[in-house]
Formats: C-alpha cells, structure tokens, sequence
C-alpha cells in the first residue's frame, strides 16, 4: 500500500513540475514549437527502446488506430491547448485545473465503462470543483485572454480524460513504453500544422530553452506518462485521484521557483481539493 502511495504521490509531484518547465521554455521558444520538439524528441527515444532492447513491434492494424486515438486525445489536442493556454494562465492555475480530470474521469468511466460512482466520490469530486470554482475567481476578473485560456484548459482537461478512458477501455496488449512512444510521436506529428501555422517566435538556444525542453522530454513524456499509465492499467478512477495532488505541488512550486502570488482564493481553493480527496479516500 506504501508503495502504491508513493507511486501515486511521485506522479502527483512529478506532473506538477511540467507547467513549471512550460512556463520557463516559452520565454525562449513558441510553445507549440517546444512541445512538437518535445514530443517527436521523447517519442523516438521511447520507440527505439521498446524496438531494440524490448524487441517489441506494432503489427495489428486495430493496435495502430487505437494508439493513433491516444496521440490524438493524450497529446495532440491535450498538451497543444496546455502549451497554448500557458501563455496567458499562470502555473498555479493550470495545476489546479488539473484536479477536474478525475471528476470527468470519473463521469466518463461510469458512462463508457459502466462503473458505479459512490456517494463519497459524488460528494468529494463536488467539493473539489467548488475548490476549483473558487480559486479560478481572480483569473476570470484579470482578462478576456485569461479567460480563451481556461477554455483551453477545459478542451484539453476533457480530452485526456477521454484519452484515459479510452486506454483503460480498449487494454492494447502492449508495453507501456511502446504504448506511450508511439502516442507521443504521432501526437506530435498531428501538431505540426497547427504549430507551423501559429508560429510566431525563433527558438533561442539558451539555458531556459535546453532545462525545459530536458525535463519536460526525459522526465515528463517518459517517466512520468508511464508511472500514469501503470496507475490506469490497474485502476481509472483511483488512479485519477492522484490528479487532485498536483495542483498542490504546482502552487508551491509556481510560488518558489517563478515567484507567483498564491491568493487568498487559491488558499481556499486547495483546502477544499484536500478536503474531497479525502472524502474519496
């Protein structure tokens, strides 16, 4: 069980760091364009692992399609409104809008997998949106652009829970590292039009553009979607509940490291999102 928490509590931390690692790229590199290099970068280094050392291979088409419908969900429309909306949303707010995937995760499982929602997690998952709700307040009175991003959150939010239902509903006989490569690869070339069309800054080969694009590549696209993919091949909504964390560890980190103000209203917010974790507990 300790090992199981740890698991979930490193994914958790782990995760939270990537809007952190956003945040300092964009100040070198357009956003979609790091993201493409991030994904076809992390993409073929898992591919040539899984095919030389794991020897393991795609054959089936179904299994083609399928990954192609994880790239699309996972990383094309999921991390490309990420990368996008991070220009006008701070960190913080980002990590905490990650706490409404397990909410729509949960939904989605019940509709698509035909699992049963409890009283407690109805009750938690409630008062973790109230949490939400509240801490996005300051944001929504700063802008019209604040506020296109948080649209974005949403589409994306809602993509990738779909995504991880997707994944747990259909169970590809593959590895996880085969898995991930090959959605994160094709994700990415799924992007390139969309960031070809937007582009609007040259890359500045600098430090803040080498430690993002190192970390979000090597520590987020590979270890830390696999550690994701494990949770999910053992259980969606239990594995979702470690989403509410992050918002946590993102809000501390986006104080430390870039200086962000945590309001009074995010105060409030992550009380309430430990709070429902808790009941769901």
């Amino acid at each position: 069980m300790k090992y199981k928490n740890g698991t979930g509590i490193l994914f958790s931390f782990l995760w939270a760091t990537a809007a952190i690692a956003m945040k300092i790229g964009i100040l070198s590199v357009d956003p979609l364009i790091l993201a493409i290099i991030r994904f076809l970068i992390s993409g073929l280094i898992m591919i040539i692992i899984s095919t030389f050392l794991l020897k393991e291979k795609i054959s089936k088409k179904n299994d083609w399609y399928q990954i192609s419908i994880l790239g699309l969900l996972n990383i094309t429309i999921y991390l490309g409104c990420l990368f996008t909306a991070i220009m006008t949303i701070s960190a913080g707010l980002l990590n905490l809008f990650i706490a409404i995937n397990p909410i729509l995760i949960t939904l989605f499982t019940s509709y698509f997998l035909k699992r049963k929602i409890s009283t407690n997690e109805k009750l938690g998952f409630s008062i973790c949106f109230i949490g939400l709700l509240i801490a996005t307040i300051p944001t929504l009175k700063e802008s019209k652009s604040n506020f296109f991003g948080i649209c974005l959150l949403i589409l994306g939010m809602t993509s990738y829970s779909l995504g991880s239902v997707y994944y747990k509903k259909n169970e590809l006989k593959l590895s996880n590292l085969t898995i991930n490569g090959y959605q994160t690869f094709i994700g990415g070339l799924f992007l390139l039009p969309i960031a070809y069309y937007y582009k609007s800054q040259t890359i500045l080969y600098d430090t803040n553009f080498y430690v993002s694009l190192v970390w979000l590549t090597v520590v987020i696209s590979i270890f830390a979607n696999n550690i994701w993919f494990s949770l999910l091949k053992k259980d969606t909504v239990k594995a979702s509940k470690w989403l509410f964390l992050a918002p946590i560890f993102g809000y501390f980190l986006s104080f430390v490291l870039l200086g962000e103000e945590i309001t009074i209203y995010a105060y409030l917010g992550i009380v309430l999102v430990l709070l429902g974790l808790k009941i769901n507990k």
